[in-house]
């Protein structure tokens, strides 16, 4: 791939070596240790810098899933049952990041019912804003939360919900600077 074994190849000197190797930690030994090993030997360069390990999906009960044990989940039809929303809301909560996490189709049950509250508050929103003056639509949208002044005559709670949300995007934007 990438034009080995040219490393003169332009696919291989631009993407080689990266940045980052994202797996489980269940293969560190079995196949990253190896790749870092033969990438060192073969070009001089380690293939990337950073190791993310993510934690690995299990069964209800904490197994490993497998063929044998009869305990695989197929997202394909998690995703045509529930909605990939709940699937994906169900995978990326619940559990810290590098930690495994045990699936079951209850909690992705009440996350498509979660999904569905917050579609139908959306559908509900815009169902009443329709009935606003262009002027008062034209305010909402042209309302910045940017500044400390921007937001002064506006009530506590929503305060601190904005600077809450403000934070946030503070912390989200250095974690993706880092890499």
């Amino acid at each position: 791939t990438l034009g080995w074994p040219d490393l003169q190849d332009p696919d291989f000197r631009a993407f080689y070596p990266t940045q980052m190797l994202e797996t489980g930690h269940d293969i560190l030994f079995f196949w990253v240790a190896r790749m870092m090993m033969m990438g060192i030997e073969l070009t001089g360069k380690a293939p990337f810098d950073t190791i993310f390990l993510h934690g690995l999906v299990r069964d209800e009960e904490g197994r490993k899933m497998s063929k044998s044990l009869g305990n695989v989940i197929d997202p394909l039809d998690v995703v045509d049952e529930y909605g990939a929303d709940a699937l994906r809301f169900s995978l990326a909560t619940g559990t810290t990041p590098g930690q495994d996490i045990n699936l079951s189709m209850s909690r992705v049950e009440a996350n498509r019912n979660l999904s569905t509250k917050l579609w139908n508050a959306g559908k509900f929103v815009l169902a009443n804003i329709k009935d606003l003056s262009e002027e008062e639509l034209s305010t909402i949208v042209r309302r910045k939360f940017d500044t400390p002044e921007s937001i002064a005559d506006v009530p506590l709670v929503e305060r601190w919900i904005v600077s809450s949300l403000h934070e946030l995007i503070d912390h989200v934007s250095a974690c993706n600077d880092r890499h």
